[in-house]
């Protein structure tokens, strides 16, 4: 059984979350029952690597990856080309351009489909070039009937109902990860770490805001890393005003604006920070909150994400994502006791091995595809 999977951004791109998680699930997939086949463009990817020299170092004996360098007329050409081979096309993206074109061409081919939305249909996702997405949705579901969707949540899969009500069906899967080795980091206590895209949706100014405002309930200096990159105009001028929010509340000396972070060095930052904040405005998953849980760093994560298991499992803390919220929960989980914080690293990278593993997990997916065959 063939899968095509058309993206933007493929590993070892960093540029999205599921870069990493298809890659991973296509990796683990049985090399005996399923090929996955990926077209990616070069979006987040060192312009200096040689795209094919790269395709090659990543396809893998249940995968078949191939880079190009545009989303244009080449990408449709090699897109049409696999989907005419595949079984089964996989979208991870509405509105990536290429997908509507392709999603046409494999309904005519009589492919089956299946679209991962992945947090695109949120409200805070749809207020960015909201009328091009309106006309998108539109477009989209007069094919709906053909389609089969996968959320990564139930509130998303309630969103995805409401959007297309005629849908094949709908399931349920939340990200899994390959589990990294788990280092052994002497933990900073003061230090609280974010890593994502340097976005508004992200939220990272009320973070900043919280660090000040549990600097001075504690009357202590606390550490925050800021791990990642600004791509688009407009989160580059979101980038330059978090750094004059830094200086307007005099916290040079407890803000640190990392950059982009990747592969052990991200893993050892997390490994070594005492906690882990998420406090974005919409989150679909949040894949860096399993990346923290698989070296057994405790989450403190926004209502906006679907992360209750965090309070559920005693990982970390669920919170409303105000300032004074996440200021409680970052002061909380400093107070712990020794024993007390031990046993919630203990229990996130439980939550972790236990529920997110890939290994143990990849049958879900193998289950749907043979499901959707038989539709």
């Amino acid at each position: 059984m063939k899968i095509f999977h058309p993206l933007l951004c493929y590993y070892p791109s960093q540029a999205g979350g599921p870069a990493n998680t298809l890659y991973w699930l296509n990796s683990a997939l049985d090399s005996s029952e399923f090929e996955a086949i990926v077209l990616s463009t070069d979006f987040g990817l060192d312009a200096k690597v040689s795209l094919d020299l790269l395709s090659v170092e990543t396809s893998t004996p249940s995968q078949e990856v191939q880079f190009v360098n545009n989303k244009g007329k080449d990408f449709l050409k090699i897109g049409m080309k696999f989907i005419s081979e595949s079984d089964i096309v996989q979208f991870s993206s509405l509105f990536f351009p290429p997908t509507l074109p392709l999603l046409i061409s494999a309904i005519f081919k009589g492919k089956k489909v299946i679209i991962s939305p992945r947090g695109e249909l949120y409200p805070a996702a749809l207020k960015i070039k909201s009328f091009q997405k309106k006309v998108w949705l539109l477009l989209v579901g007069v094919f709906q009937k053909k389609i089969y969707f996968h959320a990564t949540n139930e509130f998303e899969s309630g969103i995805i109902a409401k959007y297309f009500p005629k849908a094949k069906g709908v399931s349920v899967i939340p990200n899994y990860v390959k589990m990294a080795p788990r280092y052994e980091m002497e933990v900073i206590k003061d230090q609280f770490l974010f890593i994502g895209r340097i976005n508004p949706i992200k939220n990272i100014d009320v973070l900043i805001k919280s660090i000040a405002y549990s600097q001075k309930s504690l009357d202590k200096k606390l550490k925050l890393v800021i791990a990642g990159s600004a791509r688009l105009p407009y989160e580059i001028v979101y980038e330059k005003q978090l750094k004059k929010l830094v200086n307007t509340l005099n916290l040079q000396d407890s803000v640190t604006f990392l950059g982009h972070i990747q592969g052990d060095d991200k893993d050892k930052l997390i490994a070594s920070s005492f906690a882990l904040v998420l406090p974005s405005q919409s989150e679909n998953f949040g894949n860096v909150v399993l990346e923290a849980l698989a070296q057994g760093t405790p989450v403190i994560a926004s209502k906006n994400t679907p992360w209750e298991s965090l309070k559920e499992c005693g990982a970390g803390y669920w919170t409303e994502s105000s300032v004074e919220e996440i200021s409680n929960s970052i002061m909380k989980v400093i107070n712990l006791s020794e024993i007390e914080y031990l046993q919630m690293r203990s229990n996130a990278y439980s939550l972790c091995t236990s529920t997110f593993d890939i290994e143990s997990n990849v049958s879900v997916w193998e289950n749907l595809y043979k499901k959707l065959l038989n539709f």
